[in-house]
């Protein structure tokens, strides 16, 4: 399974870059899946806006937060769960506070669930996975 981090959803509903969809067309969409840290750190973004919008930006922050929703739901979502939260303790006592705990998380799941992140900021998967469980869709052309 093909783990998206947060910017390549980014990139995926954004920019539409085009070595990120060369990669697509080599896999089944069943293969690509978000971590439930991801689904959860994009609607914690829209949530944040949706409460504190001012009077102006709330009709606009709350259909951006329901529009949201529908587009996670096109895709499949690992939920972080017992055995990834074993290798989180592990990761933690290795790495202690170095890391961005949401991609400590994320690095878990694929720990966990050998699966591999597709991420842009490979460095910051790097002390945490082996190689073959890191790859950049967005700067890597498939071969």
């Amino acid at each position: 399974m093909w783990l998206w981090d947060s910017n390549i959803l980014r990139y995926y509903f954004g920019e539409k870059h085009p070595v990120l969809h060369l990669h697509l067309k080599q896999i089944s969409r069943d293969e690509i899946a978000l971590p439930s840290v991801v689904v959860a750190e994009v609607l914690r973004g829209r949530c944040d806006f949706a409460l504190k919008a001012s009077p102006s930006q709330a009709p606009m922050a709350h259909q951006q937060l329901l529009e949201t929703q529908k587009l996670l739901l096109q895709f499949n979502v690992v939920v972080f769960d017992d055995k990834c939260a074993e290798v989180l303790e592990t990761l933690q006592r290795k790495h202690k506070a170095h890391k961005r705990y949401p991609d400590m998380m994320i690095a878990s799941m694929a720990k966990a669930g050998n699966h591999i992140v597709v991420t842009r900021n490979v460095k910051h998967f790097e002390p945490l996975l082996p190689k073959n469980q890191i790859a950049n869709w967005i700067d890597d052309k498939p071969n």
